[in-house]
């Protein structure tokens, strides 16, 4: 049985990049982008909807459910990695807090968070880089138009408007418990960031085991449904972010994206 921690947080903040740098400890698993949560997506209807379900106390059946749920998460790895510690990277975490907190009183939760005007000019640099990929993403197709209408559009959407809000609601019923990883800190000082989070999850610490300067692409995703907004090929060397939402996104609409989002920015 694994040892299980867990990665969620907002669409292109170096969650990829982070799981990569991790598995660079050899007692470290990292996923890819996964699709452990869902597993338990429709076991929680079936508690709710099955008659088998009501024809149990409920309290035992929710007692069930939950013994079920932390028996396949605690083992859902077991032939996947000989690795003692595993990173759960799912987008979704951040949204059943409550159940996972539930299920396990002490999880740790890394969330990635980035600058909004960093996500923003990275989608809109992907989209202008392969534009004839984004046709899917263009209806009603007046809705993007222009940058500012794509920014709008974006920050309505699942992918990313979805994600912030869940983040909003995490911060607020869970701050203290939830370890933000700044995609900026990562990428300027990556050891030292690591230092952080081996010390929130309880984890010893050893530097030398972590090269920023050569990380190999340790997980390995299914791109073609997402790609390129999906991209999670990672650069083996890590470089810091640089800003360049004035360019792309122009000075007027980076200042409504930051003055709107600047909490973000906080945590």
């Amino acid at each position: 049985m694994k040892k299980v921690h867990y990665i969620s947080g907002l669409p292109r903040s170096c969650s990829t990049l982070l799981c990569n740098l991790l598995a660079q400890n050899p007692n470290f698993h990292s996923s890819a982008s996964s699709a452990l949560i869902d597993l338990m997506y429709p076991a929680r209807k079936n508690l709710a909807e099955e008659s088998s379900f009501h024809a149990m106390q409920p309290d035992e059946a929710e007692t069930m459910f939950l013994d079920w749920a932390r028996g396949g998460i605690s083992h859902a790895y077991d032939s996947l990695t000989d690795r003692p510690v595993v990173f759960d990277k799912g987008r979704s975490w951040i949204g059943y807090l409550d159940l996972l907190y539930q299920m396990f009183p002490d999880a740790k939760v890394l969330v990635t968070v980035r600058d909004i005007r960093g996500i923003i000019t990275s989608m809109e640099t992907l989209r202008r880089k392969h534009p004839a990929y984004w046709a899917s993403e263009e209806h009603p197709p007046t809705q993007f138009t222009t940058i500012e209408r794509r920014a709008q559009a974006w920050l309505a959407s699942p992918k990313l408007g979805l994600a912030i809000e869940r983040l909003n609601e995490a911060v607020r019923l869970h701050g203290d418990k939830l370890y933000f990883v700044h995609a900026e800190n990562l990428t300027k000082d990556p050891i030292g960031e690591l230092e952080k989070i081996h010390e929130y999850l309880g984890e010893p610490f050893d530097p030398s085991v972590y090269d920023p300067k050569n990380v190999q692409q340790y997980t390995h995703e299914h791109d073609g449904v997402w790609w390129p907004q999906g991209n999670h090929t990672i650069k083996p060397q890590i470089k810091p972010l640089v800003p360049k939402w004035r360019e792309v996104l122009g000075r007027e609409l980076s200042e409504q994206i930051r003055a709107k989002f600047e909490w973000v920015n906080e945590l």
